[in-house]
């Protein structure tokens, strides 16, 4: 009896027979080289190096070889030698980092905005005295009075930790301390090592970015990109709010990951930047309402189920210690504010970032994800809405899809009536299956040649078109196994194109009811800003002509990267930045698709492929071209 085995955070999955090991079922995907799992022994059980974590799914009992290599907290945590672990069911498999190479390719940039720094953190150096019998006055009695008398701060306080941390007795010399508001939050009794530094993060439901900043400057020192490592509890947000609902220590494991997850994401950036980490002192975190809420531990029953809103809309400021963040002792990690319980603080940065709060002409904004938001704005007005655009746009829920690693299909066109397939991969590598740019792409040119009708219908009599499995799925040939780095051959499937159908029928829809609820139409607009990872590797045309955006010159739209990062960042480098941001956050009117009496009908309407139009193909040539 087959099962399934899913490949996290590689987002692949494969049904492989009872019996068969893990790095049986790997081997059939060709997960080794880069961006897969290593196995130097061949799968002998003599090295260890294919080990896996397996939080879910039923497996053979662990063999001697597991109780040599591995030690008893690792078995204990689930971890598995994918050589030795046979499938007995389903099974969700967790690739670390040391048995993987490679990388996904993560979107950082947004776009680039100017802005004095006036962060909420100042430094002052002050001269300190030794501490004797004849001048009895220890390290915080003398930085108060110097605060005080010099700087004129009266009523300061210390942070705890860093008394504790702290020496008491004085030394003569110079100490440089940071102060937060009324709050002194680090010391440094040599000079300051560098400029006060700040982390920027936008917590992603899949990917998670994160820039290291200078406070004074301005500058970003350091980027870097993660996958979000909750992604092995669930690929989208609801079914991690179910993972927690089933008890406590659930709530815990995965509020527990993703904190672990982004101290490593920091000690990069430091390491990267070549900065110590008690230089960071300050935090911004943006993520929609979940992340937001599963990062601090917040109650999420209500975010599952009806009424669908967040336990706060405000602000919250927390010690980086509390979320296990190694930074400066008393160091405040800031998180902006959700609007509702499925547009959070992700999607006010992403409207500071993007600067459509100040947008004159009637603005669209839609930030594209495995949640996507959408902001329409109106003469210094905004409405918002979430769409549940789903992860079909990350690979998920493709019959081969995978994330945007090496060896994914990025890019598709077809020509002659469908006849002849071109694709690009990331990395130039043989096709190991398709991300979902790629699916896009191949969906739209199967629509523009002919392939699929506008219900999405594949025409069985195409020479490509085939169909598979015992209930005679369609499905077409996009690259033969002779082509492909996987050893067989690689296919989309009449499920993916619904798939996609889905995804743009919500984004469509939830477009279509921000306009008549601001009782604009579609050629109102007059510019669209596309923002997220997914948003800047899609092609224009593709989304166009599938009717995923409104039907517009392509001169409107604006594809603008990373504009949450880019938002995080202000709000860490600006305290006036920071209050525009919860201003917007105050101002945006929220639009619940779910109430709205016509969603159902424009859902059902939007599931439907547009008439095509003459397009310009603004594409642009493959960096690497490969065709059959």
């Amino acid at each position: 009896m087959p099962f399934t085995v899913d490949f996290e955070p590689v987002g692949r999955r494969v049904r492989v027979e009872e019996g068969q090991t893990i790095l049986e079922a790997a081997r059939g995907m060709d997960l080794f080289g880069d961006g897969g799992m290593v196995a130097p022994c061949g799968g002998k059980g003599l090295c260890g190096r294919c080990r896996v974590r397996v939080p879910e799914g039923l497996l053979s009992p662990v063999t001697e070889s597991e109780k040599r290599l591995l030690k008893k907290e690792e078995l204990a945590a689930g971890y598995r030698l994918a050589c030795q672990a046979a499938v007995l069911g389903p099974v969700k498999v967790e690739l670390p980092a040391e048995s993987l190479t490679g990388r996904q390719e993560l979107q950082l940039e947004g776009t680039d905005i100017t802005v004095v720094p006036d962060p909420n953190i100042r430094r002052h150096r002050l001269e300190l005295q030794a501490t004797t019998i004849n001048y009895p006055r220890p390290v915080w009695q003398q930085v108060e009075r110097s605060l005080r008398e010099d700087y004129g701060l009266p009523e300061v306080r210390v942070d705890g930790d860093l008394i504790r941390l702290t020496p008491s007795l004085a030394e003569e010399g110079v100490a440089t301390v940071t102060v937060r508001g009324r709050e002194v939050v680090n010391i440094f009794f040599t000079g300051a090592p560098t400029a006060p530094l700040g982390l920027a993060v936008d917590l992603g439901t899949t990917k998670v970015a994160g820039f290291l900043v200078d406070l004074e400057r301005g500058a970003t020192l350091a980027g870097e990109g993660i996958l979000n490592p909750q992604i092995a509890y669930g690929e989208d947000v609801m079914s991690r709010l179910a993972y927690v609902m089933e008890g406590a220590e659930n709530y815990r494991r995965i509020t527990q990951v993703i904190r672990d997850g982004l101290n490593r994401l920091l000690h990069t950036l430091a390491a990267k930047a070549g900065v110590l980490l008690q230089a960071v002192e300050e935090a911004v975190i943006v993520g929609n309402t979940a992340m937001h809420h599963l990062l601090l531990g917040l109650p999420v029953e209500q975010l599952a189920r009806a009424p669908y809103v967040p336990a706060a809309t405000v602000p919250v400021e927390v010690k980086a210690r509390e979320l296990g963040l190694d930074m400066a002792p008393g160091a405040v990690v800031y998180l902006m504010p959700p609007i509702a319980g499925f547009v959070g603080g992700d999607h006010v940065a992403m409207i500071l970032g993007s600067r459509i709060d100040e947008a004159g002409p009637v603005t669209l904004g839609l930030d594209i994800g495995t949640n996507t938001e959408i902001v329409l704005a109106r003469g210094g007005e905004m409405i918002s809405c979430s769409c549940a655009s789903g992860p079909a746009f990350e690979g998920a829920h493709i019959q081969q899809g995978m994330r945007a690693v090496d060896g994914a299909i990025s890019q598709v066109r077809l020509s002659g009536a469908g006849m002849q397939v071109f694709w690009e991969t990331i990395g130039g590598k043989p096709p190991l299956g398709i991300c979902g740019s790629g699916v896009l792409d191949a969906v739209a040119e199967l629509y523009r040649e002919g392939v699929i009708n506008d219900n999405g219908r594949l025409d069985r009599s195409h020479p490509r078109v085939r169909l598979a499995g015992e209930k005679g799925i369609a499905e077409y040939l996009l690259v033969p196994a002779a082509e492909s780095g996987a050893g067989h051959d690689l296919v989309i499937t009449q499920k993916d194109i619904n798939e996609i159908q889905l995804a743009k029928a919500a984004i469509a829809s939830g477009t279509k009811l921000l306009l008549q609820e601001a009782g604009l139409k579609e050629d109102d607009i007059e510019q669209v800003v596309v923002a997220g990872a997914f948003g800047t590797h899609l092609q224009l045309s593709s989304a166009l002509a599938i009717g995923m955006f409104p039907g517009l010159p392509p001169e409107r739209f604006r594809q603008v990267g990373n504009a949450a990062g880019t938002g995080a960042r202000l709000a860490l480098l600006s305290l006036s930045e920071r209050r525009r941001a919860e201003d917007v956050a105050r101002r945006v009117k929220y639009l619940e698709l779910t109430a709205a009496p016509a969603f159902n009908d424009t859902f059902l309407s939007e599931l439907i492929f547009p008439p095509l139009v003459a397009e310009q193909n603004n594409a642009g040539s493959f960096a690497q071209v490969r065709g059959i």
